[in-house]
């Protein structure tokens, strides 16, 4: 088994996530690796979790496929993370599709529900959206400062937690949006690939039978649900040529 050490970056996650820091290891730097398995070093060097190599191919070439078909270029990470997430954002100035351990844990090496998963993320950077997140982020921060000195000037008890909870609706509100238009999108991009776009269903039923207490679909930009199932089913339905 091979072992890989970790880089540590800043991620302006956009539309799935939130910025903070993240452990991350690129895809590419070792889907050529001969060894049976990739072991991920963390900050102290013990191996964080390991990983059939031939699931990281599986993943690049998915990667590479679902690029061409989206007409874009972007590096593909791992990240770290137990929740399972993927997102698309900015590393240094290049493009990037990050799927974090807890995705990776998930999915279990189905290559296609890999693709799906990256053909969504592809979709949110071929229609702009991770460009437009980002001035819209800057926007809101920047009124919800505002706001906040309104509030406090008018002797509101915890000014900023309020005006932080207000901006935080306005921005997922308008990431569903975009989830719809980048799920409609995937399917294209999986077709196009050759992989079986039912990957994405069977995808968002694992997170629909996951059992982590309460959720709130609405307050989240990747709300997985009945309703999102049945659109993602008629899509397919839709696309898919005839027989």
């Amino acid at each position: 088994m091979k072992t890989f050490t970790l880089a540590i970056l800043l991620l302006l996650i956009t539309g799935c996530s939130t910025q903070q820091y993240k452990l991350y290891w690129r895809a590419k730097d070792f889907a050529l690796d001969r060894s049976p398995m990739v072991g991920l070093r963390g900050r102290d060097e013990q191996i964080v979790w390991t990983i059939p190599t031939r699931t990281i191919q599986e993943m690049t070439l998915v990667h590479l496929r679902i690029s061409r078909a989206a007409n874009i270029q972007s590096d593909l990470y791992i990240v770290e993370g137990d929740d399972p997430n993927a997102f698309a954002t900015f590393v240094n100035g290049q493009r990037v599709i990050g799927i974090n351990l807890g995705m990776v844990k998930l999915i279990n090496g189905d290559v296609n529900q890999y693709a799906a998963l990256i053909g969504h993320e592809a979709a949110h950077w071929a229609n702009g959206h991770v460009d437009a997140g980002q001035t819209r982020t800057n926007t809101l921060n920047a009124l919800g400062t505002l706001v906040g000195v309104g509030l406090s000037a008018a002797g509101v008890p915890a000014a900023g937690l309020i005006t932080g909870v207000g901006v935080d609706l306005i921005d997922s509100s308008y990431n569903r949006d975009q989830e719809r238009e980048a799920d409609a999108q995937s399917i294209d991009y999986l077709l196009l690939s050759n992989y079986d776009p039912r990957g994405a269903i069977t995808l968002h039923e694992k997170f629909l039978h996951r059992d982590r207490g309460l959720r709130l679909p609405f307050l989240s930009s990747h709300p997985s649900n009945e309703e999102r199932m049945q659109n993602l089913k008629a899509l397919i339905e839709a696309k898919k040529p005839a027989q």
